[in-house]
This record gives structure tokens, sequence and C-alpha cells, in this order.
């Protein structure tokens, strides 16, 4: 299999990207949906809740990534 490591980087690449877009992605719209008043606190709280869950999501993907790599022999 000549292209097999451009289909498993290709695969990583799109679930780091979407732990990257969806928690940060559902966090500005809940807090639009939730702050009509305006205040700023929310948003504030929605934004650093989906930054940690991106960063622990990416993280163990990172971390899944290379047990496979050091699995493989590559």
């Amino acid at each position: 299999m000549k292209n097999d490591w451009k289909k498993q980087v290709l695969y990583f690449y799109a679930k780091t990207t979407s732990w990257i877009i969806f928690p940060l992605l559902l966090a500005v719209l809940a807090s639009n949906y939730l702050n009509k008043s305006g205040d700023q606190t929310m948003f504030f709280i929605f934004i650093m809740t989906g930054f940690g869950i991106t960063c622990s999501g990416v993280y163990k993907e990172i971390k899944q990534y290379k047990k496979d790599l050091e699995k493989n022999g590559k």
C-alpha cells in the first residue's frame, strides 16, 4: 500500500481539526443563544470551556497517533 501513510495523515488531520472547530463553534452558538442581554461573562466562560475541550481532544488524538506510529514501526 503505497499511499497508506497519506490516508493516516489525512484522517489524523480531520480528527484534530474537528476537535478545534466543533467545541468552539458550539461555545459561540450556545453563548449567543443563552446570552441575549449583552453580558460578556457567559461568552468568556463558554469560550474558555470550549478551548479546554479542544486542548484535551487534540492532546488525546496526538497521543493516540504516536501510539499507532510506534505500534506500526514507522
